[in-house]
């Protein structure tokens, strides 16, 4: 009985100490990492403050009004931090016990790639509500993984929940459920993946659609149209055309260039309103009848700026000076490498002539070392688990009988 109870205890002790590890990284990232004050968030406030009776904003389909309720419960600022670090904790530690119970044989790799998760640990701290959106999907498949295990219906059900109430922070994981039905489906009927029952997916997919309503109600009441979304699908599309400096319409591919081609057409709405959300699909559909080619320029230009850069690894904590001067080396390097560059920004430097100076400033190399450095393991990170993806795949020894690692890749 002692040996079982000590097997017991040690994997529990283990995963206390990797959760309380998990807390103190966002606030190591707090304290070695820049954070700057959002525009975004200040749009968040102002609809928070719509909602408790203020003046309305020019735009409040925009973003999705999950952050806003939020700090209109919790006006601190610094106790939305600490719940949204305190509920990314929760995620992180149950995504680690499930794979150390699942896969105990890698669990000191799982542990390191976890913990090591600098992206993740800094977009805790961020007032952003892409924080509270990830760690609720992630509880969510947790939850989903239980159901379709355990044949558990009510696990289903807060999968479903969880991953509602994420979408209402970040609308763009609304067709995340649905194309986890849809791969559940194929893996089943290439016999990859085998369980009894659909019924657990489906009611995880009906229960997050359910929670997505209120919003298109919402959405309704303010533009006449339903929408699952948020109103910004034009202006992404339009500033998604610039991703190639070299591309055929000359569009810069920034929210900046948005704005213009809207104001320039002689609307005064914003391009993240509703009805610049419909001009500025108009024009995308247009422009890519114009020059078709350009778009497949765009999507490997995407590609190659996802592969290169998968992830974002924070700034660090520099003066003001060296900040600039760490974006002016960065933009220079971009540009080198083809990959993410903001033309505009890299036209404004190149004027002004910043670039010798910046590249005699020791803390801005460091600082751009660190960066390189980092996104070049996030490449390697992202290609290995595409790899791994590939070889559970294809050789039916690697495939876990457990259904978490297969909605993972999903």
């Amino acid at each position: 009985m002692s040996e079982i109870k000590d097997r017991l205890i040690a994997p529990r002790a283990r995963l206390l100490v990797f959760g309380l590890a998990v807390v103190m990284a966002p606030a190591l990232a707090a304290l070695l990492l820049h954070h700057f004050p959002d525009g975004v968030f200040g749009h968040i406030q102002a609809i928070a403050a719509w909602l408790k009776g203020g003046p309305k904003p020019e735009v409040v389909t925009w973003p999705a009004w999950g952050y806003a309720w939020l700090i209109t419960v919790i006006p601190s600022f610094g106790v939305v931090a600490v719940f949204q670090t305190c509920v990314g904790a929760l995620a992180l530690t149950a995504l680690a016990g499930r794979l150390w119970n699942q896969m105990p044989r890698y669990w000191t790799l799982s542990a390191c790639l976890l913990l090591l998760a600098v992206p993740w640990h800094n977009q805790q701290i961020e007032l952003y509500p892409s924080a509270l959106a990830g760690s609720l999907t992630l509880i969510s498949l947790l939850c989903l993984d239980t159901a379709i295990y355990k044949k558990a219906g009510r696990y289903a059900v807060y999968a479903g929940i969880f991953a509602g109430v994420a979408q209402n922070f970040r609308t763009e994981f609304v067709l995340l459920p649905l194309f986890i039905g849809i791969c559940i489906v194929g893996l089943r009927c290439l016999g990859i993946m085998r369980f009894p029952a659909f019924k657990p997916v489906l009611v995880f997919i009906i229960t997050a659609f359910a929670l997505q309503l209120p919003w298109a109600a919402f959405y309704h009441s303010q533009t006449g149209r339903f929408s699952l979304t948020e109103s910004n699908l034009g202006h992404v599309l339009y500033v998604s055309l610039g991703s190639e400096p070299r591309n055929p319409w000359h569009i810069k591919g920034d929210d900046q260039s948005a704005g213009e081609a809207v104001r320039n057409a002689g609307y005064p709405q914003s391009s993240l309103s509703e009805e610049g959300n419909q001009f500025l699909k108009h024009l995308v559909f247009n422009k890519v009848k114009e020059h078709p080619c350009g778009l497949v320029q765009r999507t490997l230009q995407q590609m190659k700026n996802t592969f290169l850069a998968p992830f974002n690894w924070g700034e660090p904590g520099l003066d003001k000076q060296s900040l600039l001067d760490l974006d002016v080396l960065r933009e220079e390097l971009k540009s080198r490498l083809g990959a993410g560059v903001n033309v505009r920004e890299l036209q404004d430097y190149r004027t002004r002539g910043l670039y010798p100076a910046a590249k005699r400033n020791m803390a801005a190399i460091g600082a751009l070392v660190y960066q390189f450095c980092a996104v070049g393991l996030g490449g390697l990170v992202m290609i290995l688990g595409i790899v791994g993806m590939v070889l559970v795949l294809v050789n039916p020894a690697l495939r876990p009988a457990a259904p978490l690692i297969y909605l993972l890749g999903a």
